[in-house]
């Protein structure tokens, strides 16, 4: 017995570095969507009357922007959740944070394109395509990390088990649904999806607890 433990821990491998690469791999995509809202070059004497016409056209970039970044946020709130519970991680919750650190550089570039061709069909389709997988591989690692007792720090309540699992599928609903509208030619309408789904999860969540909160008295008197 010993020495199957002693094999196994030789197989596992220290959070902390990984966490160090993913932290700052995030904090370098969330700045980076910024470099796509360009400051406008007009002279000085026509800024008063072309700024705020120039400002009105930049509103795709703008909404693509704060989607981007609160995903990205939310995201990354999410990789901090998986590592709370983690005491240490395996090969392929390495690979896995590796596959996941290329869609999240991908986001500035998929974000950018979606701005700044919103009313092209492919351009948008990319920014959900790139959502659609980043959220689905948290997914399959949160799936993972709950399936291996060893990594944990200990068991998981099963109510959070559930209540992970609706954290992150709200961007897989918009995502898909984002690119139905597309391919349905409604490219900008598409964006608000991320905006819609996760307020209804929230609401079924905050429903689903409070309904829970009323058993647990009634379990309890």
């Amino acid at each position: 017995m010993g020495s199957e433990e002693e094999i196994l821990d030789n197989t596992l491998i220290s959070k902390g570095r990984l966490e160090a690469l993913v932290d700052g791999v995030f904090a370098f995509a969330m700045t980076l969507l910024v470099v796509s809202l360009n400051v406008p070059t007009i002279p000085k004497a026509e800024a008063a009357t072309e700024l705020p016409a120039y400002l009105v056209t930049m509103f795709p970039q703008f909404l693509s922007f704060l989607i981007a970044f609160f995903i990205l946020a939310s995201l990354w709130i999410v990789h901090h959740e998986h590592f709370h519970f983690l005491r240490s991680v395996d090969k392929v919750v390495l690979w896995l944070n590796v596959l996941i650190l290329i869609f999240v550089v991908l986001v500035p570039f998929s974000t950018n394109l979606s701005g700044a061709y919103s009313h092209v069909p492919i351009a948008p389709l990319i920014f959900h395509a790139n959502m659609l997988i980043l959220s689905c591989l948290f997914l399959v690692q949160w799936q993972y990390i709950i399936h291996r007792p060893a990594l944990l720090n200990g068991p998981i309540h099963p109510d959070r088990i559930i209540d992970a699992f609706m954290d992150r599928v709200p961007i897989i609903f918009a995502a898909v649904t984002g690119m139905a509208l597309v391919i349905f030619n409604a490219p900008f309408s598409s964006m608000y999806m991320y905006m819609i789904f996760p307020l209804l999860m929230r609401i079924l969540m905050w429903q689903i607890r409070s309904k829970r909160t009323i058993k647990n008295i009634q379990f309890a008197s």
